[in-house]
């Protein structure tokens, strides 16, 4: 019986060697040689594990092309799936580097730049696509990218379109910002906010330690960091909101560190230069308004204000604390505001005046007398009893000058109803004292109005005529005459001790003045000193 059965089974196999063959299925497809038909099994495809994509040893008999099988191994350049013989090497049915012609979504081995790659390979823009609508493109002839939009991107190497929103958004952990930033800006305190309609830039720092925004030259480069132009509005604005308790940061702070010793001329933290290039005069041109207004916002005025704090600090030569000039058609002026060198707190050219305007007389000059030396004044009343009167000078004032015989107390007086008075002489004086006797033997009972001119400590030494400062912009240059003639030894030069010296905060204000801090940690007064 085993014998028959064999022989039916080798008939059955001569028969399907001619014919298409059909498993789970009597009716096998016409266009199909193997018919495999299941509803609850699949097809087991030989499993080998390859050792690269052109082995062949682990597959006995030579390769024909289109030998299919499934790789078990990950080595080398294959991974687990299946692979086909294309005559050369194993070819990853679902792409991968050697296919050429589809990308792997789980990733891609053995990839040859300029070989593999995404993209097209005739001349059509690339396109990326959501829910069918274009996000971004890549131009065929000319590489630019454009983001967002509809159509092709436009002439820079980057076009990011953010149609009615912004356009780029950069961040990391601490900062952020965006490139065409299309919704309003508002800043300020309440009461005086300002609204600005987007920014070009906008940058967003709410961490501390960090800089918004950070432009930077170097090497030799000859041109600035930043650069701002406008040809309508200001080339620059900068505003700021504090309201942090114990720190007083400037609203501008401008630092320069001039490194090299051989360059001359003017080391600057700050130029300003206004011009003005039409015709007509209806206006001033001025380089700078520096103002503060206490309670702009509010309406009130609630502390103490200067217009500007001007400081010079110098370890060598002299520091002037400013320089003004007024060059105009009909001459110029140069005035020195606290100069250190010659101990003037203003001097130059020119007079000095004060401008009282009057109701009936309009504007009114009035000019200070000037002297070659340093004075100082009073004026008071004195009694003078049977021809003698003693002045006693205020013991501050007393304090401040210099008696002596070469400098003695100048004394004018003037009686008060004493037609008869026959003058006075200065019996004796000293720092505290004037002894005044009446001429003549004169017993004259009233009072005497006088004037005292009296030599100050402040500059003693100094002499007659001292010599003044030139122009800043003459130093280096020789000038014929303008050499200076009166000019003594300044350590015989009596000059008052600084205000921090005299009152012992002399840390805190070498601190203020020469450490040039711009934002100070805790901004009150000094506790020795007084605001008063």
């Amino acid at each position: 019986m085993g014998k028959i059965y064999l022989g039916i089974v080798a008939l059955l196999f001569a028969t399907i060697s001619i014919a298409q063959v059909g498993v789970g299925t009597t009716a096998p497809a016409a266009s199909a040689e193997l018919d495999v038909t299941s509803t609850n099994r699949g097809f087991l495809m030989p499993r080998v594990a390859l050792s690269s994509t052109t082995d062949t040893a682990t597959v006995t008999g030579a390769e024909v092309e289109s030998l299919l099988v499934y790789n078990t191994a990950t080595v080398g350049d294959v991974t687990p799936g299946f692979y086909y013989w294309d005559s050369t090497q194993w070819v990853r049915l679902t792409g991968g580097a050697a296919a050429g012609n589809f990308w792997d979504l789980s990733g891609n081995p053995g990839t040859t730049p300029g070989t593999n790659y995404v993209g097209t390979s005739d001349a059509q823009d690339l396109q990326l696509r959501t829910n069918g609508a274009q996000r971004m493109t890549i131009g065929a002839t000319n590489g630019n990218v454009g983001i967002g939009g509809t159509g092709a991107p436009i002439a820079v190497k980057l076009d990011v379109d953010g149609g009615a929103g912004d356009g780029v958004f950069g961040h990391s952990n601490n900062v952020g910002g965006y490139l065409g930033y299309e919704t309003n800006i508002t800043i300020g305190l309440p009461g005086n906010t300002q609204t600005l309609s987007g920014s070009g830039v906008y940058a967003n720092n709410p961490a501390a330690g960090y800089t918004s925004v950070f432009a930077q030259s170097t090497g030799s480069a000859t041109v600035a960091a930043g650069i701002q132009y406008s040809d309508v509005w200001m080339g620059n604005y900068a505003y700021v909101d504090n309201s942090q308790v114990g720190y007083n940061p400037y609203g501008s702070y401008i630092q320069l560190n001039k490194n090299e010793a051989t360059t001359g001329g003017n080391h600057a933290g700050l130029g300003v230069i206004t011009t003005r290039e039409a015709s007509g005069n209806p206006g001033y041109t001025i380089g700078a308004i520096i103002a503060t207004v206490p309670g702009a916002i509010s309406g009130t005025q609630t502390e103490d204000s200067y217009g500007a704090l001007i400081n010079a600090t110098a370890d060598s030569e002299y520091a002037i604390g400013a320089e003004f000039a007024g060059i105009g058609g009909a001459g110029g002026y140069i005035v020195t505001i606290a100069d250190d060198w010659n101990n003037r707190k203003v001097q130059g050219t020119g007079t000095v005046s004060e401008v009282i305007p009057t109701k009936n007389h309009g504007r009114v000059t009035l000019t200070c007398p000037e002297s070659p030396e340093y004075w100082y004044q009073d004026y008071g009343t004195v009694e003078m009893v049977n021809g003698k009167a003693t002045i006693i000078l205020d013991q501050i004032l007393a304090d401040i000058i210099i008696v002596d015989e070469q400098n003695p107390i100048r004394v004018i007086c003037t009686p008060v109803g004493m037609p008869n008075f026959n003058g006075v002489t200065i019996m004796s004086q000293s720092r505290d004292t004037v002894e005044l006797l009446e001429l003549n033997g004169g017993t004259h009972s009233g009072k005497l109005q006088y004037q005292l001119t009296v030599k100050p400590k402040t500059n003693y030494g100094e002499g007659r005529f001292r010599q003044a400062p030139a122009p800043s912009f003459t130093k280096g240059m020789t000038i014929p005459g303008a050499q200076a003639k009166n000019d003594p030894d300044r350590t015989k030069i009596f000059e008052w001790p600084s205000d921090w010296e005299v009152y012992g905060y002399e840390k805190e204000a070498m601190d203020y003045y020469r450490k040039g801090k711009g934002l100070v940690k805790d901004a009150t007064a000094p506790k020795n000193g007084s605001r008063k």
